[in-house]
This record gives C-alpha cells, structure tokens and sequence, in this order.
C-alpha cells in the first residue's frame, strides 16, 4: 500500500511538472492560444532554464517509475517529458544563439537565479534635476566602480517605461548598477507621467532634454566625459529617448536645467513605441490596455487628435546624421509591432545611419525582467559592447558574471 501510494504521489508530481512546461513552452513556440501566448513569451525568454530543469526533473521521476514497473502511463509521460525537454532546449540553445550571433556569451546556469533586474542594487545618489510647474523631477546617480581622481568616465543616461504613466528611475537598478560596475556612470532619470486628465505627448521628451542639460552642466563635478553620452531607455523610455536624442534641440530647455541639450553618441532603446497609430491600431488581447496607455499620453484616440499621433510618430525623425542606434525587440511583443521597428530600422539604413535590430524569439514586451536570464545576459554585453564601439569604452572590458553567487 505505501509503494503504490510513493508511486501515485511520485507520477503525479512528475505530471505536474511536465504538463505545465510544455503548455507553456508550446504558448510561446507556436503564439496562436489566445492569452496563454501572453503569459509565455514573457515567461520563456525570462526562465527558460528553469522549464528545462523541472522538464528534466519530471522526466527523470517517470523513468524511475518505468524501471520499477512498467506501465502506458510511464510510456506517456516519457514520452511527453522528453517532449518538454527538448523543446526546452530548443528554446535555450536559440536565445544562446542570438547572444553568440552578436558576439556576446550567456551562462545558462546563472539563469536559475531568480533575482529580478530591478532588486539587489541602489544609487550612489539622488538629485532633483528640475521642477516644472512645480513638479519636483529626480535622477538617480550610480557611479563607476574604482574610477580614479581625474578620470572622465562615459556616461549612461536611462529613461524608464511604464506606459508613460507609471514606472520610475528605479526601474532596472540592479543593470543599472552593472554597467556602472563595468565603468560608466549611470544617471537614471524620472519625468512627467501621464494621467487622466494630463497627457504629457508634448512635455515628456523635453523633460529627458532637461535632464541631458542638467547631465552636461554638472559633467565636472561628476567626472564624466559628455562628448561619451549614451542614451537609452526601453518600451515608453525608448519612445523618448529617441525623441530627444534624434532631436536634441527641439525646445530651448529650462535655463535652470543647463545652457544646452549635449549631442548624444549613441542611443540604445528596448521595444520602443514607434508608430503610435499601428499600436492603438494592432490586435490581441491586449488591445484596450493598449489604448489605455495611448489614452493617458495622448489624451484620446487618434481620431480625436490626428496631429498629436502624427507628433509623437518617430518615424518623422529619421534623418541623415542620427546618432547610431540599436533597438532590441521582442519577436512576438503583443503591444508594439516587431514589423513597425524592422520597417523604421530599414529606413533609417537607407539614410546612411548606423541602425541595428535585434529581436529576440519567444519573447514579448518584457522579455529580460529576470537579471540572470539569457536574456538579460545577452542584453547587457551587447549594450555594453555598443556603447564602447559608438561611444567609446570605460577602461573596463565588459563581460558576462562567471560566478552564480553574484547573482543570488
């Protein structure tokens, strides 16, 4: 009676494990079960190891259980833990791949942490920047692990997502603090968020023009080299650091922000909101939470105001002579469209820009919130490798934690 029972509690365990992994490696290989494909393409890219392991996990009790007697139900769940596993590491091995692809290495071990990218890690220092109608605007300063007396450090200016309703600079600290520790100075940056009664479509970007002016007027004191700037930001962040670095001097800034908006050198932005109407516009679940964002930024639909779409569409950017650029991606985000950031990628090239795509498959809008995922691994080399070509490099050569104690 107690070996039957260990053998029920044994496969059911085993079931429990394997079943749930595979749907949800299945939601995010083949996008198509309405929300089950939301949940996995934010799941998979973030803890992919981990579908493996428990896959592994169920697999190993099934076989168990076969050897000690063998049965159809042993069979089949063989049978579909062995599915699991290798669709696991089909997805593993393909996200390795894109990091490999561009130069850079992931450890998937380190991927079991489960810390996230924002825990674990705090600023220097905190400043207001600026106080618009009275709004008290605040940056967070990481600075640059063992810098010396004298030494100008490049310089990382964040701007956070959120929809452009929410969020904050602390969004990301613990990468924020990576690149620090890898050399530069890190300046995260808060601006006006949206609410139901104030859009801010026409305020947002300059505030982050504010905060480059603050950034250029306190370079000395900071230690930091501005001709070496980086600006990047990621989902609604994105969308306004492409603003302002593709038009630095749109609005002559608050004086009190600085005498001038510096020329940015590179600018590195994760799934940005590129054409506004495509993405009130695009299908899915998601749809009305969607246009929930759009709402609060714009104030309406885009038929109520056509001209404020039309003002934040940055595809009326693009220019010869912008800054080089990488935009990174989620090839099934289900709020903004992969096809609208390969289509502005493709023009921007045309002008002779430097303009780099990177997406990366199974992944949604939030594909590297997990700070030791594959992901997440690739994302930080590979920015930091951008910077350092475009905007040159800090004395330190950037590369991925070896240790999985760093990250626990």
């Amino acid at each position: 009676m107690i070996a039957q029972l260990f053998r029920t509690g044994s496969m059911t365990i085993a079931w429990l494990l394997v079943i749930p992994c595979l749907i949800i490696l299945f939601g995010a290989i083949v996008p198509v079960v309405p929300w089950l494909r939301i949940y996995a393409v934010s799941m998979v890219p973030n803890h992919s190891p981990w579908l493996a392991f428990c896959s592994l996990a169920g697999l190993f009790i099934a076989m168990l259980a076969h050897i000690r007697r063998r049965s159809g139900m042993t069979l089949a769940l063989i049978g579909i833990g062995g599915v699991a596993v290798v669709a696991a590491a089909g997805v593993m091995l393909h996200l390795f791949a894109i990091g490999v692809s561009n130069g850079v290495w992931a450890y998937p071990i380190q991927a079991l942490s489960l810390r996230d990218s924002g825990e674990g890690a705090a600023p220097d220092e905190s400043r207001v920047y600026a106080r618009p109608e009275g709004v008290p605007l605040s940056l967070d300063i990481y600075r640059p692990d063992g810098a010396g007396p004298g030494t100008l450090s490049p310089v990382l200016v964040a701007v956070h997502g959120g929809g452009f309703f929410e969020g904050s600079r602390i969004f990301g600290a613990a990468n924020l603090r990576w690149y620090a520790d890898h050399g530069w100075t890190v300046i995260s940056v808060d601006y006006r968020l949206a609410d139901d009664t104030h859009p801010t479509w026409n305020v947002a970007a300059d505030d982050v023009r504010c905060a480059l002016a603050w950034t250029a007027a306190h370079a000395g004191e900071l230690g930091i080299d501005i001709n070496r700037l980086t600006l990047s930001g990621g989902s609604a962040g994105g969308s306004l650091s492409l603003a302002a670095a593709y038009v630095p001097d749109a609005v002559r800034p608050d004086p009190t922000c600085g005498p001038r908006v510096p020329r940015v050198a590179a600018v590195i932005v994760k799934v940005p909101l590129i054409d506004p109407v495509d993405s009130w516009n695009r299908p899915g679940e998601l749809r009305d939470l969607q246009r929930s964002y759009l709402t609060r930024y714009l104030g309406g639909s885009p038929q109520q105001y056509p001209a404020r779409y039309a003002a934040v569409d940055l595809r009326r950017l693009i220019a010869p002579g912008n800054p080089p650029t990488l935009i990174l991606g989620g090839a099934n985000d289900p709020l903004i469209s992969p096809e609208v950031a390969m289509d502005f990628t493709r023009r921007s090239t045309a002008l002779g820009n430097t303009t780099s795509l990177i997406l990366f498959p199974y992944s949604g809008h939030d594909f590297n919130t997990a700070y030791g995922s594959i992901t997440n691994q690739a994302i930080l080399q590979i920015v930091a490798q951008f910077m350092a070509d475009h905007a040159s490099a800090p004395a330190k050569t950037p590369v991925a934690p070896k240790s999985i104690l760093a990250l626990l």
